[in-house]
């Protein structure tokens, strides 16, 4: 399983890379989570991951994506990845378009069967802020207090 594991970082990144969402749904089981911890939110299913690479590559539009690292067992993995892209459309409410980003972070993986069955992806929030020089309205109090 470890080499199906490895391979599937592989497939995965060129996936993500190539926007090609058929063959990153296909990576992931009918009944998969996958979750990212800096907007807190949570996708299921194929349905899940279909809607979140939609959106992914709505607002990014040249999305790349790479595993520099990359860490496999049998049934689990975990790697740090680097995204790096131009934005389209706001942030935070103000128009980014055209505007460069790179950020990087850490997945951790659970496989089944070949495929993944759980994907938690950890990054830096306040790294995109200070990319686009942009404050969030929820804690734009805090800036005047």
């Amino acid at each position: 399983m470890t080499e199906n594991s490895e391979a599937i970082f592989d497939t995965l990144e060129n996936a993500w890379s190539r926007k090609d969402i058929d063959a990153l749904v296909a990576l992931f089981t009918p009944d998969c989570i996958y979750e990212d911890m800096a907007l807190n939110a949570r996708h299921e299913g194929h349905a899940g991951i279909r809607d979140f690479a939609e959106a992914v590559f709505a607002t990014m539009p040249d999305f790349t994506l790479t595993f520099p690292v990359r860490l496999v067992m049998p049934e689990r993995g975990s790697s740090h990845w680097v995204i790096s892209a131009h934005w389209n459309g706001p942030f935070e409410g103000i128009d980014r378009t055209g505007h460069p980003i790179l950020f990087t972070g850490l997945s951790s993986y659970r496989f089944r069967d070949g495929r993944i069955l759980h994907n938690i992806d950890c990054w830096d929030y306040t790294v995109m802020i200070r990319a686009f020089g942009v404050l969030p309205k929820s804690l734009a109090a805090l800036a005047t207090a």
